[in-house]
């Protein structure tokens, strides 16, 4: 039940702000929408105290910056390694510098 939590509230919530939609612009309501069930999915994630199943577990993962537990052998950091945490370094900077210059970026 706690895996089909996320889809059971995401569907509740496309309903309730679909009527909104209207009033708001279809856009403005998606986003809502889109927050509001990223919103569900991570407080599901967080609360079921779970390995792997927050945003920040699978960033980590993807970019190869988790910590190493304890009696895991050292991971090999490789060229690819490197080149998805500068991707992901490029990325977050363009987006914070175009956020804060209002789209000059």
């Amino acid at each position: 039940m706690s895996r089909i939590l996320p889809f059971i509230a995401g569907g509740a919530l496309l309903g309730a702000v679909a009527g909104l939609s209207f009033g708001l612009g279809n856009y403005t309501a998606a986003w809502i929408v889109w927050l509001l069930y990223f919103g569900v999915v991570e407080v599901t994630a967080v609360l079921n105290s779970r390995d792997g199943d927050t945003l920040s577990e699978h960033v980590w993962l993807w970019f190869g910056t988790q910590r190493r537990k304890p009696g895991e052998p050292a991971r090999k950091v490789t060229g690819w390694v490197w080149l998805r945490r500068f991707a992901l370094l490029a990325f977050v900077t363009w987006l914070a510098l175009h956020f804060l210059t209002g789209g000059l970026v």
